[in-house]
């Protein structure tokens, strides 16, 4: 059986005195005590999702970690899917009045070894399982996207590396500003063609990012010596990172990245403007994610 119904969450904790705390949000409709989550809007991406429903049940901006398991359940006959993902409020904010005291009338802070007898629904539990698993160890997020797409080469007479985005491209560009956002800021490396640097432009521009165009990412110069020593330095620093490149190189450096976390699987080809997350802790891979 498929889900039919799509919704997106997060498992939001913040460092308490006596050890982590999760946000558990009660909702007068249901009397129930759960974590924020909603339903996808028409073609809304679950990343989006995540970041404003939690915003809206919480009024808190959510910073997304690693994803945790989703939780299946029926609703009204129909197989109903929720992604979560570990999240940690951005800093400086304080709980936003304008929540809807009709959808969540209150949010508590609850001890870790308190959430299991407050969450009202079995269905809870495994998410909870998943956290716990790795409760309070922030993750580093390695981010490899490809960029976006470009003018046809028949129609651009110039030097390809100029080659820019078509519109579609732009658009693309558009929405992974608000998707590569979800995760903690950090430092951002592209190939030096104008549509790998394009791609990220909205993203680093609305974050206050530099990128930083590598000639070793880059077609017809790179080297792949040049790129594993580079992709080295970029994990050995321990610090999130986002890194756009061609579709002839991205999924070469993916590959090489598994690899080096201790993680062989091989994941499909990426496509424009698609990305893969790793998320690391101290070194070590703890979970993947795939976006088209």
């Amino acid at each position: 059986m498929q889900p039919e119904i799509f919704a997106a969450g997060a498992v939001l904790w913040r460092q308490g005195e006596a050890g982590p705390e999760l946000a558990l949000i009660h909702r007068p409709k249901y009397g129930d005590w759960t974590f924020p989550k909603g339903k996808l809007k028409r073609g809304e991406h679950l990343l989006a999702a995540a970041q404003r429903e939690v915003f809206e049940e919480t009024g808190l901006r959510p910073v997304l970690g690693r994803p945790l398991a989703p939780s299946f359940y029926d609703k009204e006959g129909k197989l109903k899917r929720v992604d979560y993902w570990c999240a940690t409020p951005a800093a400086g904010d304080a709980v936003d009045e304008a929540v809807d005291p009709r959808e969540v009338d209150d949010l508590a802070w609850v001890p870790l070894a308190e959430v299991s007898d407050r969450l009202t629904y079995e269905r809870d539990q495994p998410v909870l399982e998943d956290f716990t698993r790795l409760a309070a160890r922030e993750t580093v997020p390695l981010v490899f996207v490809r960029h976006a797409i470009a003018m046809s080469k028949a129609d651009w007479f110039d030097q390809d590396e100029l080659r820019p985005l078509n519109q579609r491209g732009r658009e693309r560009a558009q929405q992974l500003e608000v998707l590569l956002a979800a995760y903690p800021t950090g430092a951002a490396y592209s190939s030096t063609s104008a549509r790998c640097l394009e791609t990220l432009l909205p993203y680093c521009a609305a974050e206050a990012v530099p990128v930083t165009g590598l000639p070793e990412f880059t077609l017809g110069t790179s080297k792949p010596a040049e790129v594993a020593a580079r992709l080295d330095e970029i994990i050995a620093a321990g610090k999130p990172a986002v890194v756009c490149g061609h579709g002839e190189h991205i999924d070469e450096m993916i590959t090489y990245v598994s690899g080096r976390l201790g993680s062989p699987t091989l994941l499909d080809p990426l496509e424009k403007g698609a990305f893969v997350v790793f998320h690391t802790a101290d070194g070590q891979l703890v979970a993947t994610e795939h976006h088209n």
